[in-house]
């Protein structure tokens, strides 16, 4: 069988490569160069490879080299090579290597990442606070032996209503996701899990009466919740955009919200006009820092409610 060689020739084809380096030999196809030193280059640094690669396969046993050879003819059959089975069972031991990471630390990776990625601060919050409670009870665990059974009982053990289960369920979800993604687990076990049974509610509309009540019912009982219901009102802001407003994105004197990017929905920077009627109600609060929401709204707001004569 004759000896495959290694000499730069010329290539009649091109204007701008006219020297390659036939490899197709040694499975590598084709090298293309502008000048024949470049050319000439390379053919002593593959030289020196093969010469390299070659004193090693001399020092290996006999054995060794047999089974080289019984590999290399089995998985030619297939169509694949000795570096392809390699590369192969190195990922296969990988992954064996990454199913042993726990909950904890498969939480710190994806909160990391998830930051990265640029996602709010309020989110990464939820998210945070949400994995914080599934890791007290599985947080020293492997992600990868956790099983089905086990998430439907935790999430029903929650002692919270259907709709924090619910977000619960996909932030615990977005972990195993990420799992997922990086081949520490083959399937995410929370899409198998029981899903709590949402009521759809219609949104709550009030009429101009009820809002009237609603607001002059805040003023009196706990003030600092009248921008949110106003802003809510008379805006048309999202809740979680309200949610993640900041008092220095409200500018009163120029008259509109700064709706950023990080915060809107759409992930679109917006400017909403502040109405007349808006601006009497904000008024009062000028010069105010930090979010516009305060601490512990929703009992506030079932305060207020009850205070307006308001149960729907």
């Amino acid at each position: 069988m004759k000896r495959p060689s290694l000499a730069v020739r010329r290539y009649r084809h091109s204007s701008t490569h006219p020297y390659y380096l036939d490899l197709r030999a040694f499975n590598q196809g084709r090298k293309f160069f502008k000048t024949k030193a470049e050319a000439e280059a390379e053919r002593l640094r593959q030289i020196i490879l093969r010469e390299r690669g070659g004193r090693e396969a001399v020092g290996l046993p006999l054995n060794d080299l047999a089974a080289i050879i019984q590999a290399r003819s089995a998985l030619a059959k297939h169509g694949k090579s000795i570096n392809d089975a390699a590369r192969f069972y190195l990922d296969h031991l990988e992954r064996i290597k990454r199913c042993n990471i726990t909950v904890n630390q498969l939480a710190a990776e994806v909160l990391a990442a998830k930051q990265k990625d640029g996602f709010s601060a309020l989110y990464l919050a939820d998210l945070r606070k949400r994995l914080n409670r599934f890791a007290r009870v599985f947080g020293d665990r492997p992600i990868a032996a956790i099983t089905v059974e086990e998430l439907d009982d935790w999430l029903r053990n929650l002692d919270c209503a259907p709709k924090t289960r619910a977000n619960f369920r996909a932030n615990v979800g977005v972990l195993f996701s990420y799992a997922e993604r990086r081949r520490i687990i083959d399937s995410n076990p929370v899409k198998r899990t029981s899903a709590p049974k949402l009521i759809d509610k219609a949104p709550q509309i009030f009429s101009v009466d009820e809002l009237s009540a609603l607001l002059k019912a805040a003023s009196t009982v706990s003030p600092d919740v009248v921008p949110m219901l106003a802003i809510g009102a008379f805006a048309g802001l999202r809740e979680s955009e309200i949610k993640r407003l900041d008092w220095h994105e409200v500018n009163l004197q120029g008259g509109y919200i700064e709706v950023t990017a990080t915060k809107a929905k759409t992930a679109k920077r917006r400017i909403v006009r502040v109405q007349p009627n808006l601006a009497q109600w904000l008024a009062p609060y000028g010069g105010l820092s930090g979010l516009v929401v305060p601490v512990n709204p929703r009992k506030k707001l079932d305060g207020v409610r009850k205070a307006a004569g308001l149960h729907h």
